[in-house]
């Protein structure tokens, strides 16, 4: 194995030139129970630019900083920034079996606080609290890097499916109960997790309605959006929702906008409680349209709405 190998540094909070460019770093050795990854695909995503701007704020909104939801900052400089991981063993660790070299796989990108992997109370990752796959190599546990033999799926494709996109998607709808024959509304559905929501509603037999500028309607509806609903005008928002769904309050709400939209998208699911077969769901993963959004209690207390919050990755 080479001594060095290239990557990516960000070398602190601010634009993208804090991101260098070096061909000297050295190549990660694998630690006892550790694969060796030599990277073959890796995805950015909004997780990287956030942390590399410093937009994860503290209780003083002004504040550039990290997220250190386990008590301590773990960004530290220089980091490999990079999550969703694609790849193939190249080199194992001590007790791991020689056989996985040449497996081709992909990362679970979680730094686990202890031995669970059912839960991360402490959310950290890759990228973020240890170097990432902005790099030709990557050291992880072996138990996390997957092996994915699927030879129709691209490397690209397969880094895709980490981190940003489908596991924040499928932990939305799996907490949020999303079952056959639902109305789900996905907000900010033409980003990675928007679409990948639209395509997981369709494999359990829910129906995705779209919240998204119009000029993307035609490649939403390809994925399998029932239909596209503009998200400006915001006075007739709730009217042009329902209108969509033939006057049909929607069963659970997929948010990645929060602001002030947030009191909108559960007025689309309390217009008829009397004709509802469940309470209705609200899942938060993002914040594009801001970072505090503002609930009136009688939308909480008398409609019974259940919310979950997703720190995303965390």
């Amino acid at each position: 194995m080479p001594t060095t190998m290239a990557a990516m540094l960000l070398t602190g909070h601010g634009g993208i030139e804090k991101l260098e460019y070096h061909q000297d770093v050295a190549t990660p050795q694998p630690k006892a129970g550790e694969v060796l990854v030599q990277v073959t695909a890796t995805a950015k995503n909004n997780t990287d630019r956030k942390a590399r701007e410093g937009l994860y704020p503290t209780k003083d909104k002004g504040d550039v900083t990290s997220f250190a939801m386990g008590g301590t900052p773990t960004l530290t400089f220089p980091r490999i920034q990079g999550a969703d991981v694609a790849g193939r063993i190249v080199a194992v660790g001590e007790g791991v079996d020689a056989k996985r070299i040449g497996q081709r796989g992909l990362l679970d990108f979680n730094i686990y606080a202890d031995e669970r992997r059912d839960i991360n109370l402490t959310p950290d990752y890759y990228g973020h609290g240890a170097d990432g796959g902005f790099a030709e190599y990557i050291a992880v546990p072996a138990e996390q890097f997957y092996h994915v033999p699927n030879p129709e799926l691209h490397d690209a494709e397969l880094a895709s499916m980490g981190m940003c996109s489908y596991q924040t998607a499928y932990h939305m709808m799996t907490a949020a109960k999303v079952g056959p024959g639902e109305r789900v509304l996905v907000s900010g559905a033409s980003g990675g997790v928007g679409t990948a929501l639209i395509q997981l509603c369709r494999i359990v037999g829910a129906i995705p309605y779209a919240v998204s500028q119009l000029d993307k309607a035609e490649a939403l509806k390809a994925l399998g959006a029932e239909t596209v609903i503009d998200r400006g005008d915001l006075p007739t928002f709730v009217e042009r929702v329902l209108e969509s769904t033939g006057g049909k309050p929607i069963d659970a709400v997929m948010d990645l906008v929060g602001g002030e939209m947030t009191n909108l998208f559960i007025d689309t699911m309390i217009v008829d409680m009397q004709g509802r077969k469940s309470y209705p769901r609200l899942s938060i993963a993002g914040a594009s349209g801001g970072n505090l959004s503002e609930m009136m209690d009688p939308h909480l207390s008398l409609s019974s709405t259940d919310i979950w919050r997703f720190p995303r990755h965390p």
